[in-house]
């Protein structure tokens, strides 16, 4: 077995054990529970933007805010978007997801300053934003935000309420981080990672009541530049 494909069984593993409770992970170190449970079987979804157009089995264009339109462009290993001002436009994943346990982690290639709006003269803050949508209006989302000064912001939308879940302190000087969000039950965890570690856990948040049919987007904000390197759901099956 080759060492990219142990490693990716080792992470397999310890996503299992991390959705049954068995282990969770902490500041790199594995923490065994008392009361440990069969392992699920997991199943994964996953897209490195590496064919010349988006794949339309897999992705459609979506908009829950503003008009569509904008860049969007698939190209040297890249999804490229770019919408418009005071827009939240991107791609929404054709799969619709039945779990509450799972991660879903995207990895960012780029993020770069949004276009000035007519009459100002600095570029506004950009976004590149993975996004759990729970249902079709945008109402209901969980959002991990990496922003062009390589902060971070998590936020909550639960009918139409944002509530943002970080401290305003958080950030990374990792070139191309994977963002990453998992949830077991009512644990909904943020994480971050260079892809070649097992993403670590920056942010914990008890959510009761999300539902478990869920689809995934990437979006930036307004006019923002995100390009995106890959994108991977690890889901437990029901």
């Amino acid at each position: 077995m080759s060492h990219a494909l142990f490693s990716r069984f080792i992470n397999l593993c310890l996503l299992a054990c991390f959705f049954c409770g068995v282990l969770t992970i902490n500041n790199g170190f594995a923490q065994e529970q008392k009361t440990p449970q069969a392992a699920p079987a997991i199943e994964e979804w996953s897209d490195d933007f590496n064919g010349e157009t988006l794949d339309a089995a897999k992705w459609e264009r979506y908009t829950f805010q503003g008009g569509g339109g904008g860049k969007l462009e698939v190209k040297d290993g890249q999804l490229r978007l770019r919408s418009l001002s005071e827009t939240r436009a991107g791609v929404r994943s054709k799969k619709v997801f039945n779990t509450d346990r799972f991660y879903v982690g995207g990895t960012v290639a780029k993020v770069g300053a949004a276009l000035p709006a007519p009459g100002e003269r600095n570029a506004p803050l950009g976004f590149a934003t993975l996004t759990i949508l729970f249902d079709g209006s945008g109402n209901n989302r969980l959002e991990w935000i990496l922003t062009s000064e390589k902060t971070l912001q998590a936020w909550a939308i639960i009918n139409g309420r944002g509530e943002r879940l970080d401290n305003g302190k958080l950030g990374t000087k990792l070139k191309n981080p994977q963002i990453g969000i998992a949830r077991r039950g009512d644990d909904i965890f943020y994480k971050l990672s260079d892809r070649k570690e097992q993403p670590q856990i920056a942010l914990q948040k008890t959510l009761k009541g999300l539902p478990k049919d869920f689809t995934v987007m990437l979006y930036g904000f307004g006019a923002s530049e995100n390009n995106w390197d890959a994108l991977v759901v690890q889901a437990a099956k029901q």
